[in-house]
């Protein structure tokens, strides 16, 4: 005969393990609303176990488990029920940080500054280093290589993230072509955070990586346009 209380308790091992396998491969926080779910549950169904083996120290186990666990929700709540996103700041995130933590998110915005700026405004020069990481929100920048024109980057776009972690030299010097919007987070800053919450540096590196990825392809597209309007002259009779 089945007993469902023995069942229940290898259901909250299985919630244990599991919870804690979770955390430790790096797909669960400690401090995140499913973690605490998951020991809740673990608890409640071992506690449930204890009625046809009762054991009292294994019940205060059980018991202090679920109490915290419910702390720990109630926190989660308190700290995310609350946050509220600006149209600017909810484009930002869905743009680059979609999959990024309300919480998490909330972070970054009060790490950074909006800036209006006029045309000609430098975000970077070519060869100095990247002090910030900037997002246009309206608005568009000219990048210069060499004193060469090479794209014009408008709203949506990242600039500095190549280089802004390690405030390494800029590849290409970087100025506003018209009145802009910009928000804008400075590299010791990103740092600081980075080093306090590593599942953030996840979240920059793909922003990061897809920006990147978008201003190759806009680039080899507007070389290769250039290419066949040379082309044409030169086979013009």
């Amino acid at each position: 005969m089945i007993d469902p209380y023995q069942i229940a308790g290898y259901f909250g091992v299985a919630f244990y393990l599991g919870s804690y396998a979770l955390l430790q491969l790096g797909l669960l926080k400690g401090s995140s609303y499913t973690y605490a779910l998951m020991n809740l549950t673990a608890a409640s169904l071992v506690l449930v176990s204890l009625a046809t083996g009762w054991n009292l120290f294994s019940a205060i186990i059980q018991i202090s488990w679920i109490t915290l666990s419910m702390v720990g929700m109630v926190r989660v709540w308190i700290l995310t029920s609350g946050l509220r996103f600006t149209d600017e700041e909810q484009a930002l995130i869905d743009a680059h940080f979609p999959t990024i933590r309300r919480i998490d998110a909330r972070t970054l915005m009060r790490a950074g500054v909006w800036q209006d700026l006029e045309p000609g405004a430098p975000l970077t020069v070519q060869g100095e280093p990247v002090q910030q990481l900037s997002y246009i929100a309206q608005g568009g920048v000219d990048i210069d290589l060499g004193g060469q024109f090479i794209a014009d980057v408008g709203a949506g776009g990242l600039i500095g993230e190549m280089g802004c972690m390690q405030s390494a030299p800029a590849s290409a010097s970087v100025s506003t072509n018209r009145p802009s919007r910009i928000f804008v987070l400075r590299s010791d800053v990103l740092r600081r955070l980075v080093k306090r919450n590593p599942d953030l540096g996840a979240h920059l590196e793909f922003a990061f990586a897809g920006n990147t990825r978008a201003k190759l392809m806009a680039t080899n597209a507007r070389l290769e346009e250039q290419l066949k309007a040379r082309n044409l002259v030169a086979a013009a009779p």
